[in-house]
């Protein structure tokens, strides 16, 4: 079923994130890959990966829930709630941001080719 496959891309990634894994997480994203961070910076892949494994964030856990993932031809998209706990230049943080994301199916897997998080906007 394709929510069980994004879902096992997603922990995969979670996981690459967690464990600081630069290769492994380059394994799972496109070449030609596109992120917007919650404060509105684009980043490539490079920059991704430095930002989030190399650079001043570091991942304690990531949970995914309400995941929906919906089908377009060889591209899924996925909606999604993260809970993430992260430090920051020594900071802890616990926070909850909405997701997207966008996979395409290359070569028999699922690459993460684009991805967008933004804060849950205040009641």
């Amino acid at each position: 079923m394709i929510i069980e496959e994004i879902r096992a891309a997603i922990a995969a990634k979670s996981s690459a994130l967690v464990r600081r894994s630069t290769a492994d997480l380059a394994a799972l994203i496109h070449p030609d890959f596109l992120y917007v961070t919650s404060g509105g910076k684009n980043l490539t892949k490079a920059d991704y990966i430095d930002v989030a494994v190399k650079g001043r964030f570091v991942y304690h856990d990531q949970q995914v829930r309400e995941l929906d993932v919906r089908l377009f031809g060889t591209i899924a998209v996925a909606s999604m709630l993260m809970d993430d706990r992260y430090a920051i230049e020594g900071r802890e943080v616990t926070e909850t941001f909405y997701g997207l994301s966008v996979f395409t199916y290359t070569d028999g897997r699922w690459l993460w080719v684009a991805g967008q998080t933004m804060l849950p906007r205040s009641p």
